[in-house]
């Protein structure tokens, strides 16, 4: 009778992939315990209990394998994410019935203020490396910051088109009424790359001439793209993923070389104050697969592998 318990108690522990995986490591940590006390009774009693102190804490902290990711999870990302991460946040949610993902969509160097001034979020993903950089010198984000997609510049124009803005010369045009992000903004700090890097193709002022026309100035992307849908201002610079087809009714791109054109590259990371740590490795695992990398391309992003 006894025997039959155990076996009992055998089986209901290895009766799942977490219970296997405790009972193998807690047998087999028991037989190096009692082989190190046999040969070392007294000088490796201490050592060994440690030891089995040490592993039964990592053992712990290890993510319990088929176990649901349930909950909250809280994604701070730049704003020309908006599109992309939305897709991917369904998608994820469908895979994980349970959870629910809540999105703060906004300038990368916001987002990084609001975390550093205590708000909670999982997860950030930032429009560059400056403004992660700088999350991790405030110690508001931890671990790894991989890029895990690339973006482009181009102009818009509002459809009528009433300054002829037909190439990214143009907007050194004496009178032109011209809309950027502001320069703590990555858009807007990689729009003014370019204007710098044009002064070869368009004349030594052009960086001058263009800045002299800027009007306004905007706190995220999607704002420089509404004052251009709305016709307030004759031009902007914002992302090609931006040029949605919905955006793309009331605006027109107008190119910029690639001679002066920016590449963007958007990093993301887990939160000091992460409370979701599982959905939050879920969602950038999924953003870093190979579907997560379609969705993004999709959406005229840039693939890490293109």
């Amino acid at each position: 009778e006894k025997h039959t318990k155990e076996r009992k108690l055998v089986t209901m522990m290895i009766t799942n992939d977490s219970g296997r995986r405790r009972f193998l490591s807690r047998f087999l940590l028991g037989m190096v315990f009692l082989s190190v006390f046999h040969l070392y009774p007294k000088q490796s009693l201490n050592r060994a209990s440690a030891l089995t102190l040490s592993t039964a804490q990592a053992e712990d902290q290890l993510p319990v394998t088929g176990a649901p990711v349930t909950g909250e999870l809280t994604m701070f990302a730049a704003a020309s994410l908006t599109e992309p991460f939305t897709e991917i946040g369904k998608r994820v949610e469908l895979s994980h019935p349970g959870l629910k993902v809540v999105y703060n969509f906004g300038g990368s160097q916001a987002l990084r203020t609001q975390l550093e001034q205590g708000a909670q979020a999982d997860v950030f993903a930032s429009a560059d490396a400056v403004q992660m950089e700088q999350a991790k010198k405030s110690n508001v984000v931890q671990g790894e910051s991989p890029v895990f997609v690339k973006n482009k510049l181009v102009a818009i124009v509002p459809k009528e088109n009433k300054a002829n803005v037909t190439t990214f010369c143009d907007l050194g045009k004496p009178g032109l009424k011209l809309d950027l992000a502001n320069v703590n903004v990555p858009v807007g700090n990689y729009s003014r790359q370019a204007f710098s890097k044009a002064n070869a193709a368009c004349g030594p002022d052009f960086e001058q001439r263009a800045l002299k026309n800027l009007v306004s100035e905007e706190e995220n992307v999607k704002q420089v793209v509404t004052k251009v849908q709305l016709g307030e201002v004759d031009a902007g610079i914002v992302y090609i993923s931006d040029v949605t087809p919905k955006v793309s009714a009331s605006v027109s791109a107008v190119a910029i070389p690639d001679a002066a054109n920016q590449i963007a590259t958007y990093p993301i990371a887990v939160t000091k104050e992460v409370r979701n740590r599982a959905a939050a490795r879920v969602f950038i695992g999924f953003v870093l697969s190979a579907e997560g990398q379609a969705i993004l391309k999709a959406h005229s992003f840039l693939p890490l592998k293109e």
